[in-house]
Formats: C-alpha cells, sequence, structure tokens
C-alpha cells in the first residue's frame, strides 16, 4: 500500500516556526502555499521561511484560470435582490461604484443572460447589458461581496491557464527548484504540458480539477499529470452539492484506471477551524476518500486560517495511521481480531513501544489467584517484584520475562535482546545454589512476595543456569568488578544462578499494592492522547526539584518544541540518606499546581523501580522506559545514573551515540547558579563567572536541612524550601530515609 499523503495549506494560524515544526513531526508530507492568498512579490520570502523550519517540500498552489472579484477599496459591498450593479476589470474606478475583477476585459468575455454565481452560491447576478467596458448586471440573490471571490458562470468560457501572478511564481519556483506545484482550474492536459516547459527540470504537476472544463477532460489531464487534486470547494460552483459526493467518484476512478494519484480536498475538517475536535461525520469523510483509493487528504483553511492547525494534521495523520495499520483492520477487511483492533488504543501519533511492537500486557485478571493451586513457588525480593510489574505492565516492552544466561550475554556483549532490539541492562531474577533442588527447571511455578507470603505472579520457567563466567558478565555489567561498587555488590549477594522464563502478574496483588499517581504505559499514553500531547519529554530522577533540574527542564521543552514534560522520580528502594518519595511526589506537585511549566503539559508519574548503578547501562535502561510510557525526548544530564567516581561524568552521554533508540536524546551539562548574572544557567563563557559558579544538587539542600539552615531560592522554590524545613521542624525522618 502506498503511503497516503497530508497536504497542510500554510497561512497566519500556521505561519511561525513553532507550528510549522509540530506539523511537520505530525505527519505533514507536502506545505502548500496557495498563491489566491499570496502576493507572488512575497512567496520567495515565505518558501525560504518555511525552508527554514522543514525539510518536507514546500509547493506552491498557482491561482490558475478562475473568474474572481478583484480587490475591493471597501472591505466588502452589501447588494440587495434587484439591485443594478456595475462590474469591470482590475482597474476600474471604484469610487463610481464599479466592482472590480481580477481579469483584464471581462466584457469580451460576457454576453448578455450570463448568469454569475458568487462564492459558492451566496450571490447570482445576471448580465443584463455590456456598455463599452461597463457591464450591467441585475441581482436575482442578494448577499457580500468581498475581495479575491471566486465567480462561476453558466456557460464554458475560455481563460489563459495562467495569470500573469501565476507566470512570476512560476519563474520563482523554477528559481527555487520547488519539488512539485499545484495547476489550479487545470482545463486540459494541454495546460499540463505548457507548464511543464517553463520548467528546465522535471517538475511534479499536481492538476487541480475544480471547474466543467476540467472534469469533461478529466482523461487528457490524468494521463499528463503526476497527480489530481479534487478541490470539492470551487467544483460545487459547477456540480450540485448533492452530486459533488458522485463526481468525487468519477474522478477518483479516473485516476486509478491511470495510475495517477487522486488527493481531495476542501472541508473534511471544518469544524475544527473553530473547535479543537472534529465531529464523527468528518472523521468518515476522511475514511470513506481513503478507502475509495484516495491516495491523500489536503488541509486547507484548517490549517490556514483555522485555530488549531497542529490537531487537524494529527487527526488527519491518526486516521491514516489507522488505515495504513494492517494487524487488525485493511482497507474496510475485517477479521476474526477486529474487536480487539476496535477496542485497543488508537496510533495516534505518540511514539511506538520500544521495538515497534505492543506494549506487552502480561496481567493474569481471571478469578483463579493460585493461593490455592498446589504448584512449585519460588519466593521473591521487593526488587523481582518491581521488575515482575514493570515487565507486565509494558514498561520494559518488548521483553516478557526474566533473561536466560544467552540473552544476558547478547545485552552486554552486543547491546541486543534476542530479538535483535537494542537493550543494555539485564533484567534477571538471581537464586540461591541451596535452592535450585526445590524448583522444577521447567514448568509453571508461583512467584510468592517473601514479605507477606502472598502470590505476586506467575513464572512459565524456561532455563535454570549458574552465571559464568561471573566475574566477566559483572565486569561488562558495570565496569568493574569492585566489591564496594553497589551494583556489583547487589550481584555478588543475589546468587550464582538465574531462572529464566516468560512471567504474568496477578492482577490481586497489583490492586493491593499499586500506589499513588502512579500510571502504567496505557495510562500515560491514554492521558497524553486524551490532552492532545504528542509530543513528550521525558525526565528521570530520584531527587527533589531543585532549580539546576527546573532549568533543563524547560530548556528541554523549548528545545525539543514538545507539549509536554513527563516527570518521572524513581520511587522504588533507595538508599539511606536519599529523599522519601512522598517528598519528591509533593514537591512536583506544588510546581505543577503553580503552573510553573506553563505553557507546557506536566504530567507527574512515579516509576516504581530501584537504581542498578550500572552507569552508562542504566542510563539507556531509563531512556526505554520512558520512551514506552510514550515520551519521544528524553533528558539526559551530566552523570546521569552514575555512582561514585565509577563513570566518567560524560559516559551516560556518549553511550547513545551507538544506537539508536528510536527517540531524541536530549543531553545537557550541569546547571549551576551564576552570582554575577543571578541567574541559573549552564553557560559560563567568562573565566570571572566560571570562578563563581554555585553548583546545584540535592545534596546541598540535605546539607541545609541537617545543618538547620536557611535554604537560599537560588537553588531551590521558596515554596519547595517552606515545605521542607516545615517537616524538617517536625519530624526529620519523615525527610530522608533512615
Amino acid at each position: 500500500m502506498n503511503h497516503k499523503k497530508i497536504i497542510a495549506t500554510i497561512g497566519p494560524s500556521s505561519m511561525n516556526k513553532d507550528t510549522i515544526e509540530k506539523m511537520d513531526k505530525s505527519g505533514v508530507d507536502i506545505f502548500r502555499i496557495n498563491m489566491s492568498h499570496t502576493e507572488a512579490k512575497d512567496f520567495k520570502n515565505i518558501f525560504n521561511m518555511v525552508a527554514k523550519w522543514t525539510s518536507k517540500p514546500i509547493c506552491p498552489d498557482t491561482e490558475g484560470a478562475q473568474l474572481r472579484t478583484g480587490i475591493l477599496v471597501k472591505n466588502e459591498i452589501i447588494i440587495k435582490s434587484s439591485d443594478i450593479i456595475q462590474l469591470g476589470g482590475p482597474e476600474v474606478d471604484q469610487t463610481k461604484n464599479l466592482i472590480p475583477l481580477n481579469i483584464p476585459a471581462p466584457e469580451k468575455l460576457f454576453i448578455v443572460g450570463d448568469l454569475l454565481k458568487i462564492d459558492f452560491d451566496g450571490i447570482l447576478i445576471q448580465i443584463i447589458k455590456i456598455d463599452d467596458d461597463v457591464i450591467y448586471a441585475q441581482v436575482l440573490t442578494g448577499g457580500k461581496i468581498i475581495s479575491n471571490k471566486g465567480i462561476s458562470v453558466d456557460r464554458h468560457i475560455e481563460l489563459p491557464a495562467f495569470s500573469k501572478k501565476d507566470i512570476e511564481v512560476i519563474g520563482i519556483s523554477n528559481e527555487l527548484k520547488v519539488d512539485t506545484i499545484f495547476l489550479s482550474f487545470c482545463s486540459s492536459g494541454e495546460s499540463v504540458k505548457t507548464l511543464r516547459k517553463h520548467y528546465d527540470y522535471d517538475i511534479n504537476i499536481i492538476s487541480k480539477v475544480e471547474s466543467q472544463a476540467g472534469l469533461r477532460n478529466i482523461d487528457d489531464i490524468c494521463k499528463n499529470s503526476d497527480g489530481i487534486l479534487i478541490d470539492r470547494g470551487d467544483l460545487s460552483r459547477d456540480v450540485a452539492i448533492e452530486k459533488i459526493a458522485f463526481a468525487q467518484s468519477f474522478i477518483m476512478g479516473k485516476g486509478i484506471s491511470y495510475s495517477t494519484p487522486v488527493y481531495t480536498a476542501t472541508n473534511f475538517l471544518e469544524s475544527m477551524i473553530e473547535n479543537p475536535k472534529p465531529t464523527r461525520a468528518e472523521i468518515n469523510d476522511i475514511v470513506s476518500t481513503l478507502s475509495n483509493g484516495g491516495s491523500g487528504i489536503v488541509l486547507a483553511a484548517e490549517t490556514a486560517i483555522g485555530k488549531y492547525p497542529v490537531d487537524c494534521v494529527r487527526i488527519v495523520s491518526r486516521i491514516i495511521r489507522e488505515f495504513e495499520d494492517p494487524r487488525y483492520f485493511s482497507n474496510g477487511s475485517f477479521n476474526n481480531k477486529s474487536v480487539d483492533y476496535l477496542l485497543s488504543l488508537s496510533l495516534d501519533g505518540i511514539v511506538k513501544p520500544h521495538g515497534n511492537k505492543e506494549l506487552v500486557q502480561q496481567t493474569i485478571s481471571d478469578s483463579n489467584d493460585y493461593e490455592d493451586i498446589n504448584l512449585p513457588s519460588i519466593e521473591i525480593n521487593e526488587k523481582n517484584i518491581s521488575d515482575l510489574i514493570q515487565i507486565a505492565e509494558g514498561v520494559y516492552s518488548p521483553l516478557t520475562g526474566f533473561m536466560n544466561l544467552e540473552e544476558v550475554n547478547s545485552v552486554l556483549q552486543k547491546n541486543k535482546l534476542r530479538g535483535g532490539e537494542n537493550w543494555t541492562l539485564p533484567i534477571i531474577l538471581q537464586i540461591d545454589e541451596s535452592k535450585i533442588d526445590k524448583i522444577p527447571h521447567s514448568g509453571r511455578v508461583v512467584l510468592i512476595d517473601s514479605k507477606i507470603k502472598k502470590p505476586v505472579g506467575i513464572l512459565d520457567i524456561e532455563n535454570i543456569e549458574k552465571i559464568e563466567p561471573y566475574e566477566q558478565i559483572i565486569k561488562l555489567w558495570f565496569g568493574t568488578n569492585d566489591p564496594n561498587h553497589p551494583g556489583v555488590k547487589e550481584i555478588l549477594k543475589g546468587g550464582a544462578f538465574i531462572v529464566s522464563g516468560k512471567t504474568f502478574l496477578l492482577s490481586k496483588y497489583r490492586q493491593n499494592t499499586k500506589r499513588e499517581y502512579e500510571f502504567s504505559p496505557k495510562q500515560t499514553r491514554e492521558i497524553f492522547y486524551h490532552n492532545g500531547w504528542y509530543n513528550i519529554v521525558g525526565f528521570h530522577t530520584r531527587n527533589i526539584p531543585h532549580t539546576g533540574h527546573e532549568f533543563i527542564q524547560k530548556q528541554a521543552l523549548e528545545i525539543s518544541n514538545a507539549e509536554a514534560v513527563l516527570l518521572s522520580p524513581v520511587t522504588g528502594i533507595k538508599k539511606k540518606g536519599d529523599f522519601r518519595s512522598n517528598i519528591i511526589m509533593a514537591c512536583y506537585q506544588n510546581m505543577i499546581k503553580s503552573d510553573v511549566y506553563k505553557p507546557y503539559g506536566a504530567l507527574l508519574s512515579p516509576f516504581n523501580t530501584y537504581s542498578r548503578y550500572a552507569g552508562p547501562r542504566e542510563a539507556v535502561f531509563t531512556a526505554i522506559c520512558r520512551k514506552n510510557f510514550g515520551c519521544n525526548y528524553f533528558i539526559v544530564g551530566r552523570d546521569h545514573t552514575g555512582v561514585g567516581g565509577y563513570y566518567a561524568p560524560d559516559a551516560s552521554q556518549k553511550i547513545f551515540d551507538e544506537m539508536d533508540l528510536g527517540i531524541e536524546i536530549l543531553s545537557f551539562d550541569t546547571a549551576s547558579f551564576c552570582p554575577q548574572r543571578n541567574i541559573v544557567t549552564s553557560e559560563f563563557k567568562r573565566p570571572s563567572q566560571d570562578e563563581s559558579r554555585i553548583e546545584l544538587s540535592a545534596t546541598a539542600i540535605r546539607e541545609k536541612l541537617k545543618s538547620k539552615k536557611k535554604i537560599p531560592s537560588y537553588l531551590l522554590r521558596p515554596e519547595l524550601a517552606e515545605i521542607l524545613l516545615k517537616m524538617n521542624e517536625e519530624n526529620p525522618s519523615d525527610i530522608f530515609y533512615e
């Protein structure tokens, strides 16, 4: 299936860097400049400006051989039924109440008795007299006349293929080497051939069929064009509104028969010119157009003058994604998984889970909770349970269980899972040698919470293997064999064997252990979809948000042009001296409530995991997890997930140069406070500034609290400092893990 394209018209609503970039990322294939509403002298500047914001083709749409009202000196002219009005060429004296038309000598085109429709049947007039260069007409249906509105005549009249403006724009586009040009009001294949002669290279011509001449010569136009655009708006001047759908099908059928792509424009998302959501009828119109063989959708007023240009592109892009998704539904053909498809999450433009697969969902939700089943069991600790939950809810997608030794080696030596996906961190279930004889080496076992002795999940055992060579694996994992390294120390005490296999989480256990504000990837994606967030920055932290963090978060939002940030503090097992999770959450909640991140959105979602202290490997792992939550940007600061002096400060940033995770990594230097400029920044250009810089860290905040000193505002927001100082006075143990 050929990819269905989105052609978006640029106008006042979208003529800015942020909007163009978001439209580009949201799925626009071609940006269109409508020359009917653009001066020829402005075309080159607009083209060059937009070209700085997007690498997608930027294409002119000619004014075309269409009769229009001219430029009115007055903003509008009101005419009433039975009025007699006067028309003339572009240069008529409007002080004498003559209404200008856009072509010279229009009196040579008309004959007495001609019926003229102005602007989609709004006004109907009849020519009653032609006196030299003045045309007299009686008003049959009154209304408001404004500048540059199309006029149709009830008989075919010959107009030149290109206006004077078109010739100028064609010359400029030839100079700019534009990829594609839209030929408005194409009346014949000969017009297409003539247009090609204006270019000294092979130009892609999309001919617009929007008149009776275009309909009558559709075969010849299809043969000579690289594409057809059905403009349902202008076409409705010559085709009755009841027949527009049939005209669309007729033209589309002709395009298919000549293997000429056909695009369709006008009124697809008209309600979104004013409203943020489309109607169901509009969605159905788009799907029907694609199902009938349409090669793409053109957005006109929706993106040129509408209030929600980016949202319009996203809506169409999402529909196209669904239309082109072959899993359950394609081109109107359903199968036995159709209900699953209809009830599944929308392919809404949010980044796909890691590996471009569906989120892993491995929770057993039936009534059988395995408490009374006579199956072998394995007790697992809090860290194992955390991994089990994250596997089951898709945080570790595409991982479906605990790794075997072969996959561990693949991850450590090649940074790859067995399926070939990039991955850097082993996820294993260690077991002591003394327990091996008590469990089977294959089959199903129940996983038991070692503290409360309740079933947590199920493991379908694949293998039980000894970790060999132990020292080599640890060295590859952590870059050191030092037993004082906290990650190495944890692995050494965990047991010399690993149990591998696919895992399932028991829903009953999960219901009893889920924490406040904790969301699964399925839920965060639902929230992003609901809020219209498609470009999301992920932020990993285990500390309260000092001003350095806030500076980096805001910089990331501005640089990425994202809609929101996912604030994702680690809330699993912590080490002594770490800030308690509820304190971190309270600080971030205060910031969100205080609109600190406006105009961007922010979602606080704790990540129930624990630190592995694996430096660069763990940095990649944290990025993959946030990708599965729906982030397509991820912040990596200096010394991200580092510990002690085991890793170089930039090691966690450099590792991303070696692999493509399908998301954009935003690397930042450490943000510090500059007393000379009274700002938080990462740029210190003068030696005096660099010498006076004050480092910002959670450690500095801890020291202030422990010594009961005031926390300066350059280090922490005053309202957050107030929260901490108050709690420190009441009970210091509520702030730090002991």
